[in-house]
């Protein structure tokens, strides 16, 4: 049975007797067939499995398919991903097995044969945790032999091991790809777990497979995550976290909605410390009215509520939590325990405690592997939902390595979050999760980005280190991070409080992304809440055309002393924009080389600005500035 996929970038053939195998990956434009594959080396239990036996093919769609083997006694689903308008391929495996298997880990995704000598070869991750570190990309040229990342480009071929960076994969792998460049082979590696046990279905780690050239990623990515709301393209949002930390009320937050209505900001968030006891019920001290006022007032003024939470976390106090609940009367070699919600080492402990008994604030690990702990907490934030109309979400302050339990491996509770943002997804119309990716172990290139945005920095004046906010610093974080991720779900900081940079600067960086205003909306005066609200009604209608647009990083890397930009085309190369950022440069003027275009036209900022045999030379006075221009052909 051969499966073959065209569009106007790419032609495919694919195989799948006796197992799965690309037997063409042409690029269109060039007419050369790039690559195919081998068979992947499958092992279990420090053996190989040899035994390929094609089972069934179903269609779930016109791009999807569900291609089914048994590798000896091992089903294995493929799920194999076309797209229309992009030039790549993605598929994914479940596994279930008839017996336990074991070391499993370093089994290929996928062998690659490139057919020609490879070029170019880079390793490319990022660190995850935004708090240590404001220089997260790692770029580093291929070598012969282990490496260790999420993205491997050559030949004009981007290369994703679909799952979660390396530091951040709940059992991690010392390398991703083995590179040999003179038998022109690259294996990717690495399923994301190690046992297969009976009744368990495991998901591995994906594969993606596209063109680099003319945008090609940038292709995939748009409609990789096309089921992100139109209503969020468009979207500023605030929050109060770096000035009032746990001291949010229902008094602060009304003052918040007015002030955002005024300052153009269409979602307030109320961050931690909204609760009596941790992710219990709403402070009725503190919220008098629960959340029903603040919807209301809302709501009148064009304004959402959104709501910061832990989903995998529940006060100790909780009587679903205690340590010691009864199961230690039970012989645990001889009897079942009724063990309650609380995740568990296999030496009976808490996984993550936070705080302690008597500590004022302490919460532990809710183990999402019982369904009843499960059916609590989907239940408890859909609430949010039904009761207030909440449907934006921050999730964070979890790591999902340290759940290695009673009931799962990191692997399977990774799994079990997925599935936990999925039944919510189905309950909440237009759900949105900002997913906080400034501490490592959490989802981030990975399944974040089905259910959101990634919240990318977590800053504050009173921290006067390297997290201290600067608009350059943030752009930077924008500026390499949406090579990788589409801009749009990306969440990025801006104070617009500060008078240390012309507020059209800082409003400007965040103008391709979803703005974040970060702290207390009041402490930004009048005036300029007045001037933000207009700057950004004026940019909403560009934000929805970016949103669909192919967008990336162009100039240098944005730092203090640099010229950046931001470069968004349409698909059809009809006409494309521009924003240019003067960092505290020291010259005046700089150049940008375009895609394609003969005419410029001002959308906002300086007019001092020509195009030149596809060079933009534009002159920004002020010290730090930023401008926007629209070029066609």
């Amino acid at each position: 049975m051969i499966l073959k996929w065209e569009n106007s970038l790419i032609r495919v053939a694919i195989s799948v007797e006796p197992f799965f195998s690309v037997t063409e990956f042409t690029d269109r434009k060039s007419g050369m067939n790039l690559f195919t594959t081998g068979t992947p080396f499958l092992t279990a239990d420090r053996k190989q499995c040899s035994a390929f036996r094609f089972l069934s093919s179903v269609r779930r769609s016109d791009t999807e398919y569900e291609l089914v083997w048994k590798i000896d006694d091992i089903t294995l689903t493929r799920h194999l991903f076309f797209y229309r308008n992009a030039p790549a391929i993605r598929w994914y495996d479940t596994m279930v097995t008839e017996s336990d298997k074991s070391a499993m880990y370093y089994s290929d995704l996928a062998d690659i044969h490139f057919r020609s000598p490879c070029t170019g070869a880079r390793v490319i991750h990022f660190f995850s945790c935004s708090d240590q570190s404001n220089r997260r990309l790692i770029d580093k040229e291929a070598r012969t032999g282990k490496n260790v990342g999420a993205y491997f480009l050559a030949n004009g071929l981007c290369f994703y091991k679909e799952g979660p960076m390396p530091d951040c994969q709940p059992i991690k792998g010392e390398y991703d790809f083995f590179f040999d460049p003179a038998q022109s082979r690259l294996e990717m590696l690495g399923l994301g777990f190690d046992n297969l046990r009976k009744g368990e279905i495991r998901r591995a780690n994906g594969v993606v497979i596209g063109l680099t050239g003319d945008f090609g990623m940038q292709r995939y990515r748009l409609e990789r995550y096309a089921a992100y709301p139109q209503s969020a393209a468009s979207e500023v949002l605030s929050n109060s976290w770096p000035d009032l930390q746990f001291g949010v009320n229902e008094e602060v937050i009304m003052k918040e909605i007015h002030a955002a209505a005024e300052a153009g900001i269409n979602c307030v968030f109320i961050d931690d410390g909204w609760f009596s006891t941790f992710m219990g019920e709403i402070d009725e001290t503190k919220f008098p009215n629960r959340f029903h006022t603040l919807a209301e007032t809302a709501k009148r003024c064009g304004v959402e509520l959104g709501l910061w939470c832990n989903p995998l976390g529940l006060d100790i106090r909780h009587p679903r939590m205690a340590l010691w609940d009864g199961a230690e009367c039970h012989d645990t070699m001889l009897e079942p325990n009724p063990w309650n919600w609380l995740a568990r080492t296999d030496d009976y402990q808490q996984t993550e405690l936070q705080g302690g008994a008597g500590s004022e604030r302490s919460y532990s690990p809710i183990d999402l592997m019982d369904d009843d702990a499960f059916q609590f907490m989907k239940n408890k934030l859909s609430g949010f939902y039904r009761e207030y109309g909440i449907r934006h979400f921050k999730f964070d302050l979890y790591q999902l390595t340290a759940f290695n339990t009673l009931r799962g491996d990191a692997n399977l509770h990774y799994e079990k979050y997925r599935e936990l943002l999925e039944a919510l997804q189905r309950e909440i119309p237009e759900l949105v999760i900002s997913m906080d990716v400034t501490r490592r172990n959490r989802p981030n290139f990975d399944f974040a980005l089905d259910f959101g945005r990634l919240f990318l920095e977590n800053r504050g004046r009173s921290l006067k280190d390297h997290r201290y906010y600067h608009p350059y610093m943030a752009l930077g974080n924008l500026w390499y991070t949406l090579k990788y991720a589409p801009a749009k779900q990306l969440e990025i900081e801006m104070m617009p409080q500060i008078d240390d940079y012309p507020l059209e600067y800082i409003l400007g960086t965040t103008i391709f992304a979803t703005p974040l205003y970060w702290g207390v909306i009041e402490n930004t005066p009048p005036e300029k809440r007045k001037q933000m609200k207009c700057f950004f009604a004026e940019m909403a209608p560009y934000r929805k055309i970016f949103s669909g647009y192919l967008t990336t990083a162009a100039g240098e890397m944005p730092m203090k002393g640099t010229w950046s930009a931001i470069l968004s085309v349409a698909p059809d190369s009809s006409e494309g924009f521009i924003a240019v950022y003067r960092n505290g440069a020291e010259t005046s003027e700089h150049k940008f080389e375009l895609p394609f275009g003969s005419r410029i036209e001002t959308v906002r900022g300086s007019t001092e600005v020509h195009l030149e045999n596809g060079m933009l030379n534009v002159r920004l006075p002020e010290l730090y500035s930023f401008a926007l221009y629209r070029f066609q052909s």
